[in-house]
């Protein structure tokens, strides 16, 4: 029995021990602007961490423009979409600070239709080995579920939206 109970304190200690690096991305299609909104999620230590943020002192409000100058560059070259092999730019509209998170939005304004689509999200992967990005693509009934890794960070799937 002894030996059970050290089994349970070990699997609990490794647990509450191991913190979780992940972030979110939704893409989804709005009927009304016709364009794919996305909104990625990350905790804003990590990013912190990332971009060497000194956490004590950046202020999310009183630096929002000069946040937003290196978010967007950030996100230009670790979240990319590519359409039948060309690279899109995204539109970067900006990010909220809420709570324990950074939302980064954006939009995109392209007939996916009948194409092929690449996506990449290496978002703090430089930093965090562990780091899983979770991306739900949606239009529709069209779903598409995608999980990167630093070891699987680009995916690919043919948009077909009937």
């Amino acid at each position: 029995m002894s030996q059970l109970i050290i089994k349970f304190f070990y699997i609990l200690l490794f647990v509450v021990i191991h913190k979780y690096y992940v972030s979110t991305t939704l893409i989804d299609f709005d009927l009304k602007s016709q364009t794919f909104e996305i909104t990625l999620k990350v905790f804003y230590d990590d990013l912190e961490k990332d971009l060497e943020l000194d956490s004590a002192v950046v202020d999310y409000e009183k630096d929002y423009n000069y946040l937003n100058k290196i978010f967007k560059k950030y996100l230009s070259e670790n979240f990319i979409i590519e359409i039948e092999n060309q690279r899109i730019i995204l539109e970067y509209l900006g990010y909220e600070k809420k709570r324990d998170q950074i939302n980064f939005y954006m939009n995109l304004d392209n007939d996916l239709k009948n194409k092929s689509i690449n996506i990449q999200n290496s978002v703090l992967f430089n930093s965090f080995p562990d780091q899983k990005n979770i991306i739900l693509f949606r239009s529709g009934r069209f779903r598409k579920s995608l999980i990167q890794d630093m070891y699987n960070p680009k995916d690919s799937f043919n948009f077909n939206n009937k």
